[in-house]
């Protein structure tokens, strides 16, 4: 369990963003966590991962593992996350200029490109703008409500009891944050791997992005189609992909991106959705965001 003490200057400076290079750490360890079926909702991607990832470079991974250890591993490689580094490379590109480029560490670049690659490029749009959602909804309750009302929802037993933030990790710490700056990294693998990083500028720490439970929906395509899919013969194919991508809010663009759809088809299921009952529209700025009303969860439920 991690225990972080956060003094009121501190509290003033809380921040998100993303990390494609924490996503990788953090896909890594949930591959290292479940040698067996994984569960879900990653259930679909790592079986397609361990179908598609070139044996050379599973067998290069797994020795860099066990000589080095995923948990110590990762503190030297896994700098703050910088709204400036928002890619794959420019994260790995920003490591060779921090850390140099022996051959030990070239190797280990070499090793996570062709992991992101195989495993996470593919994917990488649609989980990108889940988390750019993710963070603009968090980021709103941050402006209007607080940062104290921002952390006390962030869910997956991350708990806020002023001035502590208490988070489950793999040993015991306390952290004592005064005067610095604290950022938080929504992650979509973070049932792989918790992040903290401490440094110079402050500490950063991951925690599970609601676009977790849509896992499968983000990876789509990555294990195959449903056998048999009730609420395609009820709904039709698109609106029934369109229910299933709003049990967490997004926007008409988010949806047709992560389903790889038309925005105006999107449009359309939705303008139907909503006079239906089945999903609510509320605006945020100047953006839309749609998501399923009781009547639609209960769909969902009963057809899945």
């Amino acid at each position: 369990m991690i225990r972080i003490d956060v003094d009121e200057d501190t509290l003033r400076t809380v921040r998100l963003t993303f990390s494609p290079l924490w996503e990788t750490f953090g896909s890594i360890g949930l591959l290292a966590r479940y040698r067996g079926e994984a569960p879900a909702p990653y259930t679909e991607w790592v079986r397609a991962v361990r179908r598609t990832m070139p044996v050379g470079l599973a067998r290069d991974l797994a020795g860099v593992l066990h000589d080095s250890g995923l948990s110590r591993l990762v503190p030297g490689f896994a700098p703050l996350p910088h709204p400036a580094r928002n890619t794959f490379g420019a994260e790995l590109d920003h490591l060779r200029r921090t850390r140099g480029n022996q051959p030990e560490e070239r190797h280990l670049y070499s090793l996570l490109t062709r992991y992101w690659d195989c495993a996470l490029a593919p994917h990488w749009n649609r989980i990108r703008c889940s988390l750019e959602e993710e963070i603009l909804l968090r980021g709103r309750t941050l402006a209007v409500e607080g940062p104290e009302a921002m952390l006390s929802e962030l869910g997956g037993r991350v708990l806020w009891t002023r001035p502590r933030l208490t988070v489950p990790y793999h040993q015991d710490l306390a952290l004592t944050i005064t005067r610095s700056r604290l950022l938080l990294v929504p992650t979509a693998f973070s049932g792989g791997l918790r992040l903290l990083v401490e440094d110079c500028d402050g500490v950063a720490m991951s925690y599970q992005a609601r676009a977790t439970g849509r896992l499968r929906i983000l990876t789509a395509g990555a294990d195959g189609g449903r056998i048999e899919d009730r609420l395609a013969l009820l709904l039709g194919t698109g609106r029934a992909q369109v229910v299933r991508a709003l049990e967490l809010p997004m926007t008409t663009t988010a949806v047709a991106e992560s389903l790889g759809l038309a925005k105006s088809t999107v449009s359309q299921h939705l303008a139907v959705l909503s006079r239906s009952g089945v999903v609510w529209k509320r605006r945020i700025g100047a953006s839309v965001f749609y998501q399923l009303d009781q009547s639609g969860l209960a769909l969902l439920r009963q057809l899945g």
